[in-house]
């Protein structure tokens, strides 16, 4: 049986060496396309007070469009290990992590809940998703948002004879595409299972009718492992 991994590079390649080194069969078959954006105007010549990174996809393109010598020892929060790998291997900024890995976990770092009206925040994301951090930061700092790119759907053409072991969704976006496409794809929701990223969005998958699910917030070998432990055991 195969798991089937629906997110976008480099993430996928990542997670199926991890499942190949255990001897599973992956298939990396996304259903979101990433299309980059160009803003309208460079950034500002000048250091911010914060950076927050919400994604691997708006730090890639930071990295290669906008970054600066002038933004050198920002400090920067990434929602992630994934997002903060680029910012980390840049060298430029100073790079924290969110623990946990996701909105709520970066809204409870120090360095958020420590701000200040008059200080300036970039937030590095992609158009449209989840707003929390931008809705929870308006208004308690200089809020720039940066949109670097935009999610569009994909749905691929897979083999009706795959017997998918489980499917690994990161976003509810990527798990809103998966859904729309059980009828065509010959997927039960009732007996397939869904690994998610979150509890978030794994009660948002239990909404939609998917009533097996597992949540693997890091990409690291132990985790990866024990979701897979839990998928061979039947859930």
């Amino acid at each position: 049986m195969t798991h089937w991994i629906t997110y976008t590079e480099p993430s996928a390649s990542r997670l199926a060496a991890l499942l190949a080194a255990m001897g599973h069969e992956a298939l990396c078959e996304p259903v979101t396309q990433i299309d980059p954006l160009r803003l309208p105007e460079a950034m500002p010549d000048v250091r911010p007070d914060l950076i927050v990174a919400l994604s691997q996809h708006a730090v890639s393109a930071y990295l290669a469009n906008y970054s600066k010598p002038a933004h050198a020892g920002a400090l920067a929060l990434a929602i992630g290990p994934a997002t903060a790998a680029g910012l980390v291997e840049h060298g430029s900024l100073r790079v924290r992590i969110a623990d946990p890995a996701n909105s709520e976990g970066l809204l409870a770092m120090s360095d958020i809940v420590a701000l200040q009206r008059q200080q300036t925040v970039w937030l590095l994301s992609g158009e449209g998703g989840r707003d929390l951090v931008e809705r929870s930061l308006s208004g308690r700092c200089k809020l720039i948002r940066y949109n670097l790119y935009r999610r569009s759907s994909r749905l691929p053409e897979l083999a009706p004879q795959i017997a998918f072991k489980a499917i690994w969704v990161g976003s509810v976006h990527g798990l809103q595409q998966v859904d729309a496409g059980v009828e065509a794809l010959k997927i039960d929701r009732q007996r397939t299972m869904l690994v998610a990223p979150s509890e978030r969005i794994a009660n948002y998958a239990h909404g939609l009718g998917w009533r097996n699910s597992a949540v693997c917030e890091a990409f690291d070998l132990q985790a990866t492992e024990q979701i897979c432990a839990r998928i061979d055991n039947g859930g």
